[in-house]
């Protein structure tokens, strides 16, 4: 480790005294510290020289051989050599006119390549040194091609056409070298900003194709990059401006170092986020100050000196609403609705009809989240977006069914959600809960549609399999033996009797059976009697015969409303089902069937049997009791108490 970087550590010392030297020569040339942030480059060129090298030592040491780092220490290699030759030609070094002038000259034109060429190549090859892909190749060479353009640029100065440069004394070069080369100096320009142009869009490309960690790393670099030509716009495009601006490169190497290094631990977006609103109010307040005071100036005609405190206090008034309104602007671009959070749940909301995948689709829109899905028992009910690797859980509440809960992946470069955006998923966990409702609500009604389809087949092939093996047989047999004994009436009487004894008997089983297929489909004694009549000529007749010694009790309100003919029949065969498992099954000796109503009709059923040591095994009875019972939309609770056991149905009633 200690080996690997001592020579980053080696090359940023060596910068770093290349750069003290300068400076103590350049003050001691007599020159002060204004001169060096002036035309002179030596503050801003220093500061690029120990910035790139020191960022591009950083990066070497951790990920030895890497490209994006040797392009910062060439990049600042290139300004520690201007720097190093303003430190030369002062007159504390007292170099001869002629090496001065090689010195100045040198110093004039090394530096050049690393904007022009160096610069390109970071946005080209970062983060991980390797070019967008093969067709992007030609770009670098292109790129590298620039560099024997460079000198270029300082041969008019050499030549003495230049009014600037060491123009004293004979010139090194003819003059017509000087000419060729301004002719030149146009392709020059052009050619390189044709390249930083390609790699601009290279990177743009290359972060509209990343996801995930390669993402954010682009992000910090395309943040750096669109931070510094927005403030030094006016010297990209006409070469000149506020020299100090340029003191905001060196904010390129932080960044990508950063996403090369420790991407993970500080949030982009929020930096972005903070870079567009105080970017926008810096504009803007130098903007309503300018304004005011042209506008002032103009209406006074000049007699009124206190404009500019006017255009002060205007802009301070203004400046506490103005921040309010852009973060607002900001917030919603980057974080959609999440500081308001009732307008959110509206959005939402609105979504309802379009099932639980639009409602998902609706959180994400309107709180810019990459992910969002519904997770129940165990399993995912509905997605929307890809799932990324950090991901919050919000609890729903849902009547009825299994717990659930949402999911949301965190937005690129965000390790937890804000309290904002808890707030707002709180509220929005209601809609999502309702949706979860109405799907499971529409899955029951499928499942009872098909129930109800199953079971209305099964009974239609029950009543044919008893109508034709059953009542059909015996009616076969009625008529061939209703023909045999008309055959037989003159030649053997007797056995025609004997055949018509047989034939009245069949008759009579068949009308038993008729009897009881009429019972299966509805009790008649329900007809007859009515739902309490039913169940007491019950348990004084049948269960009474079948079960000695077994009393049944039926205890009802003498005001019991009139029930529907579905609920009627389900309390009938609850009823009956439950008290012959009692008596069959249980060991009861005593049952009591007690009818209430209210909204729905609650019957119950409990004995005086065992019941059982646990919970009831759901054979057939208990089956189709529970069926029955779920057919209506009601409910039934059947188990073991400490008294016996106990069977519990409510069946709704129908609210006029």
């Amino acid at each position: 480790m200690a080996v690997r970087r001592a020579g980053p550590v080696a090359v940023l010392i060596l910068t770093a005294v290349v750069v003290a030297a300068a400076w103590v020569s350049w003050f001691l040339g007599g020159f002060t510290f204004a001169d060096a942030a002036d035309d002179s480059y030596l503050l801003t060129n220093s500061v690029q020289a120990l910035t790139f090298t020191a960022f591009g030592a950083l990066v070497l040491a951790h990920r030895p051989g890497h490209r994006i780092g040797l392009l910062f220490v060439a990049y600042g290699a290139c300004y520690t050599l201007s720097v190093a030759c303003l430190g030369l030609i002062t007159d504390a070094v007292g170099l001869p006119e002629g090496w001065a002038r090689a010195v100045e000259l040198f110093g004039i034109t090394v530096w050049i390549p690393a904007p022009a060429v160096c610069l390109p190549l970071i946005v080209q090859l970062f983060p991980d040194g390797r070019t967008l892909s093969r067709r992007w190749r030609p770009l670098a060479v292109a790129t590298l091609a620039v560099l024997p353009l460079t000198p270029t640029l300082t041969l008019p100065v050499v030549a003495g056409l230049a009014g600037d440069g060491p123009a004293t004394g004979e010139p090194m070069l003819p003059v017509v070298a000087g000419e060729v080369s301004q002719r030149l100096i146009p392709v020059f320009a052009a050619a390189d900003a044709l390249v930083l142009l390609a790699s601009l869009c290279a990177l743009v490309l290359r972060v509209r194709r990343s996801r995930g960690v390669p993402r954010l790393q682009l992000m910090w670099l395309l943040w750096a990059v669109g931070l510094f030509a927005a403030l030094n716009a006016q010297r990209i495009v006409t070469t000149d401006g506020p020299v100090l601006f340029l003191l905001t490169l060196p904010l390129i190497p932080a960044a990508a170092t950063v996403a090369i290094l420790r991407h993970g631990l500080y949030d982009i977006e929020l930096i972005v986020n903070r870079s567009l609103v105080y970017g926008v109010l810096t504009l803007g307040v130098v903007l309503a100050y300018l304004g005011i005071v042209a506008g002032l100036s103009a209406l006074a005609r000049d007699r009124l000196s206190a404009t500019p405190l006017i255009a002060t206090a205007v802009v301070a008034l203004a400046f506490a609403p103005a921040r309010s309104a852009v973060q607002s602007a900001v917030d919603r671009v980057m974080y959609g609705q999440r500081r308001d959070p009732a307008a959110a749940a509206a959005r939402v909301g609105l979504r309802l009809g379009t099932g639980l995948d639009g409602v998902l689709r609706a959180v994400c829109e309107a709180l810019r989240l990459p992910y969002a899905a519904v997770s129940s028992d165990g399993r995912l009910v509905a997605t929307y977006g890809r799932a990324p690797r950090l991901r919050h859980t919000v609890p729903l509440e849902v009547a009825g069914g299994p717990p659930a809960d949402l999911l949301v992946g965190l937005r690129a470069g965000e390790s937890r959600l804000s309290g904002a955006d808890r707030r707002a998923l709180g509220l929005l966990a209601a809609p999502v809960g309702l949706a979860l409702q109405a799907v499971r609500l529409s899955e029951q009604l499928g499942e009872s549609r098909t129930r109800i389809v199953a079971a209305r087949e099964e009974e239609r092939r029950r009543l044919r399999r008893d109508l034709h093996d059953g009542l059909g047989t015996v009616l076969t047999a009625v008529t061939l033996k209703a023909d045999a004994a008309h055959n037989l009436r003159h030649t053997d009487p007797e056995r025609s009797g004997r055949l018509l004894l047989d034939l009245r008997a069949d008759l009579t089983a068949a009308i038993a059976d008729i009897r009881r297929l009429v019972y299966d489909l509805r009790p008649p004694d329900l007809d007859e009697l009515g739902l309490l009549g039913a169940l007491r000529q019950r348990a004084q007749q049948s269960w009474r015969r079948e079960h000695a010694g077994c009393v049944v009790t039926v205890d009802a309100p003498d005001d019991l409303p009139p029930l529907p003919a579905a609920v009627e029949v389900a309390a009938y065969r609850i009823a009956t089902e439950a008290v012959t498992n009692a008596l069959r099954h249980g060991g009861a000796t005593a049952c009591r069937v007690s009818l209430r109503a209210d909204h729905a009709l609650h019957v119950e059923v409990s004995d005086s049997g065992s019941g059982g040591a646990g919970a009831w095994p759901h054979g057939v009875g208990l089956r189709s009791m529970h069926e029955r019972a779920g057919e209506l939309g009601g409910t039934l609770t059947a188990g073991p108490t400490d008294r016996g056991g106990r069977v519990h149905a409510r069946l709704p009633l129908e609210q006029t």
